[in-house]
């Protein structure tokens, strides 16, 4: 996420101990290895948030790191001004940037397009219609479900074939940003849950208002993205 991280740990394998070692020495060497050793996880999950999220379903023993560390990670992370959120319900766990905390900015802030913007909307609400019905199951999508469905807020196109390729492009964007995740048959995708930490119910709302604003964008000859 912007940061590089340096492994400065020395190896020791082969190093022979030198003539004249004591035992207090020897075992002063041991309790620096051993806690070397039990620090090595919380580092792994330090390092993997500041990646990007960590989710469970992905890799159970770094999500156990997390949930087991999370009250020394989120300390840690305060000192540097990022926030960690972890989702028990969900199991999904990432950083966030302290605003208040008047640090220079660690997280990246990456503007979206106008059409991303307009898929993870249509995500999003897709995905609070499906928990109000389904519960527990997974939302999955389509990649033609999803033209359909955005179809109407771009101007009319004369080339089915690029307004499709451009479909595909914010998908698979959603894909690497977490919200969405190939679900076994081709062209459909699971929305994940992480989706609601980052576009939510008062953001929405708020959206609500600019929605025929963009409608009326879609019935245009033009806009800055027809024809890309």
């Amino acid at each position: 996420m912007g940061i590089e991280n340096r492994d400065d740990r020395m190896v020791w394998e082969d190093a022979e101990p030198e003539a004249g070692v004591t035992s207090s020495g020897e075992a002063a060497f041991s309790s620096d290895k051993e806690q070397a050793a039990d620090a090595a996880p919380l580092a792994r999950a330090a390092i993997a948030l500041l990646r990007g999220v960590v989710f469970r379903d992905k890799d159970e023993a770094l999500w156990q790191t997390v949930w087991k560390e999370r009250v020394r990670l989120m300390d840690y992370f305060r000192v540097i001004g990022l926030q960690l959120y972890v989702d028990e319900a969900d199991e999904y766990a990432y950083l966030r940037q302290d605003e208040s905390s008047g640090l220079p900015r660690i997280m990246p802030r990456h503007p979206l397009g106008f059409s991303l913007s307009m898929m993870l909307v249509t995500l999003r609400k897709k995905l609070g219609e499906f928990d109000a019905a389904r519960g527990d199951a997974r939302l999955i999508v389509t990649r033609d479900d999803l033209a359909l469905s955005l179809r109407p807020y771009f101007p009319p196109v004369t080339n089915e074939t690029q307004f499709l390729m451009r479909v595909d492009r914010d998908i698979q964007q959603a894909v690497q940003m977490g919200f969405l995740e190939p679900a076994g048959a081709e062209a459909a995708y699971a929305v994940r849950p992480l989706l609601r930490s980052f576009v939510t119910a008062e953001w929405l709302r708020d959206f609500e208002a600019r929605l025929k604003e963009y409608e009326a964008y879609g019935q245009q000859d033009g806009g800055e993205e027809a024809g890309k």
